[in-house]
């Protein structure tokens, strides 16, 4: 079902299943850049469907509501495995800027892993990223923090510009240094904290967080917390050093279709009565060390990146 979609004549039968997986596989390598809006877009009269055959190899239609109640049908990856794979085939066939029209075009879209994925590669791009500084919101820190402006507001230059893929530690990785100008994307969709992040090495050293979300709260814990520095020191050398000085930042993206996140994410413990001072370690860390951030996809800027792609 990973591979392939939960479609029984594929799953149950091993002769079956290995025909299957090879033509998902050649129909993601057919993808042609005049195909691919048709992947990811609203269903209806005036937007058609890619096929209109349930079991297309790539895609799926899901029923949903609007935050108004009303019905919509959407497209979606027949499975988690193939929407990664269809992101990456995507972000080879379309500009960054053209994958980012076609996801604020898409209502729903952030529901999609695959879309998340190809959301953050807009942090690649700095026209981009300078349209997207313009429009960030710091949620407001707990006292005794004060405000602060993002490093990306002080440092356009501070963008990543390659991706990197992070396996998944089940699978067993190798440490590999920390680079700057490098944007994270995790492959395991369980990833703890963040969908992606990258590090700025000035105007300070930071780490920046992206999570895209479509929830009105985006709280975490402490065992959260303490899972994604785990995992970034199983990935990276030197982690457990550098960890101990730098600050972060998150920054939660939104579609404009999103109910508003508008106040500050906490930390919370799984026994508030009765915290360890590991847990205490981290919630100071959280309200003191970490800025946090909001952006709303909205329709004024993705004319602002109209605008771009026009000149």
């Amino acid at each position: 079902m990973e591979k392939v979609g939960p479609i029984p004549r594929h799953i149950f039968d091993a002769g079956e299943y290995i025909v299957r997986l090879g033509a998902v596989g050649a129909a993601l390598v057919a993808i042609k850049d005049a195909d691919v809006g048709e992947y990811f877009t609203l269903g209806g009269e005036e937007k058609k469907w890619y096929s209109e055959d349930p079991s297309h190899k790539l895609v799926k239609i899901v029923r949903a509501r609007t935050d108004e109640g009303a019905e919509v049908f959407l497209n979606a990856s027949i499975s988690a495995d193939v929407g990664l794979q269809l992101a990456d085939r995507l972000a080879k066939k379309m500009a960054t800027k053209d994958i980012l029209l076609l996801i604020l075009g898409s209502h729903g879209a952030l529901a999609s892993r695959a879309l998340e994925k190809l959301g953050l590669r807009a942090f690649m791009y700095g026209e981009l990223v300078i349209a997207i500084v313009e429009g960030l919101r710091e949620l407001p820190p707990p006292s005794p923090s004060k405000p602060q402006d993002s490093v990306l507001k002080v440092n356009h230059q501070g963008y990543p510009t390659r991706t990197v893929g992070l396996g998944k530690l089940e699978n067993g990785v190798e440490r590999i240094p920390m680079e700057y100008g490098v944007l994270y994307i995790p492959a395991d969709e369980k990833f703890p904290l963040v969908d992606g992040f990258f590090f700025v090495n000035s105007p300070r050293k930071t780490l920046v967080g992206l999570q895209m979300t479509t929830a009105i709260a985006h709280h975490t814990k402490t065992s959260t917390v303490n899972l994604f520095t785990e995992h970034l020191a199983a990935y990276f050398n030197g982690w457990e050093e550098l960890s101990r000085d730098i600050p972060w930042e998150m920054i939660y993206i939104q579609h404009a279709f999103s109910k508003k996140i508008t106040k500050w994410q906490k930390c919370n413990c799984f026994n508030p009565g009765n915290k360890t001072d590991a847990e205490k370690e981290i919630v100071a860390f959280w309200n003191g060390k970490v800025h946090q951030y909001h952006f709303v996809l909205t329709t004024d800027f993705v004319n602002k990146i109209r605008e771009m792609g026009a000149q």
